[in-house]
């Protein structure tokens, strides 16, 4: 029986196994020498929008929402009842004073001015005839003619004429007022509004149909807004030439944003703070410059309260906000950023005016939500501000 023999297999299968592990490290360590001679490249400046601080003396302005009201806004109302035949205007024109808006139907007012003028008449003619009663009496009285009763019968007579006729007489001057109500006119030069009738309608005294319609005088304007009680605190703590500035200088905001080119002048402040709103009603009029402004306009009353002198400036972007700190980041000489921390006041236009951490002239990162870190190399690109918005003039 024969005999194999493995051993010299085993030897050479060992060999290969030791010659791959060595084949392994050499190319590990050729690896970790090729890690050691890589150069590590760092990355380039991160380009950030950089401002300087301006220090300037800023006026600070409240805006509030306002309304626009005419310097006159009455409404046209019917004073007597009939149909209308006649609608003299056009809707939104200008309009004169004692200028023909309405005419309503005057043949029951007429008629009326007719019967009364009758009743006048007669009433006259009692009169008449109890003065030549009394003329008569008196001195056939005086005579003892005729008693003293008849004397009496006849002044009671001649009195109870007279005030007939003062009757009749105010009967048919009212009836006469009647029917100069039939005609409506313009009470005063304006911008007349919308008719709320049209010819054939029925006018009356009371009711949807006792309005007319509306007119304006817009010469002038008033615009009245509301102040809550915290503001009116602040505002009367003002000092006398403040409240004076801020009286003589209300701007007007418009739908637009534009600045309306005339300033106004606070005339009216309400008596009271109205207990529903917690507000205080305030009234500023404006001249209308080529009729601009009309009546019912929303547009925002902007107040010089104080100016701040010195201030320091700087874009709301390049502030920060982590927990309770306001933070910004400086920019070194080295363009390098470093964190500061400042305190903030109050909001001016896109900028903060900034109390205390910072100086005019220091140079402020506009970082936006650029996740940048302490000690980041920037590369400085200057950024255009403050606009013309920023600081209101």
């Amino acid at each position: 029986m024969k005999t194999f023999v493995f051993k010299p297999q085993v030897r050479s299968f060992a060999a290969s196994v030791g010659a791959q592990k060595r084949m392994l490290l050499f190319l590990v360590v050729l690896a970790v020498a090729g890690c050691k001679k890589a150069e590590v490249v760092a990355p380039p400046p991160i380009k950030v929008n950089v401002v300087k601080a301006i220090e300037n003396d800023v006026p600070v302005y409240e805006d509030f929402v306002a309304q626009v009201f005419g310097e006159s806004d009455v409404e046209i109302r019917a004073r007597v009842e009939g149909w209308v035949t006649s609608v003299n205007f056009k809707e939104g024109s200008s309009v004169k004073k004692g200028e023909l808006l309405y005419v309503i139907d005057d043949i029951q007012y007429k008629a009326h001015v007719d019967r009364d003028a009758s009743e006048v008449a007669s009433a006259m003619a009692e009169y008449v005839r109890a003065q030549n009663d009394l003329n008569r009496v008196r001195p056939l009285a005086e005579i003892n003619a005729l008693s003293k009763k008849d004397l009496e019968n006849a002044i009671a007579s001649f009195d109870a004429a007279q005030a007939q006729v003062k009757a009749r007489e105010a009967s048919l001057e009212n009836t006469k007022i009647e029917l100069g109500y039939t005609r409506v006119y313009a009470p005063f030069a304006g911008v007349v509004g919308t008719s709320n009738v049209r010819v054939g309608d029925y006018a009356s005294r009371a009711g949807e149909n006792s309005v007319l319609t509306t007119i304006s005088s817009i010469e002038a304007i008033r615009v009245r807004f509301q102040i809550s009680e915290r503001e009116y605190l602040r505002i009367v703590k003002l000092t006398k030439e403040e409240l004076s500035a801020a009286r003589k200088n209300v701007q007007l905001v418009l739908a637009d944003n534009s600045i309306y080119p005339e300033k106004g002048e606070v005339n009216f402040a309400d008596r009271e703070i109205d207990p529903k709103t917690g507000t205080l009603t305030i009234e500023a009029s404006f001249k209308n410059i080529n009729g601009l402004l009309r009546p019912g306009m929303f547009v925002k009353t902007r107040i010089l309260l104080s100016t701040v002198p010195h201030a320091v400036l700087v874009p709301q972007r390049a502030v920060f906000q982590l927990q309770s700190l306001s933070q910004i980041f400086l920019v070194t000489d080295s363009s390098t950023l470093k964190v500061g921390i400042v305190e903030t006041g109050q909001k001016i236009g896109d900028a903060w005016i900034i109390t205390k951490g910072l100086k005019g002239g220091d140079k402020v990162a506009v970082v936006g939500t650029m996740s940048l870190t302490p000690n980041s190399k920037i590369e400085q690109v200057e950024m255009k501000w403050p606009d013309d918005s920023t600081i209101k003039k």
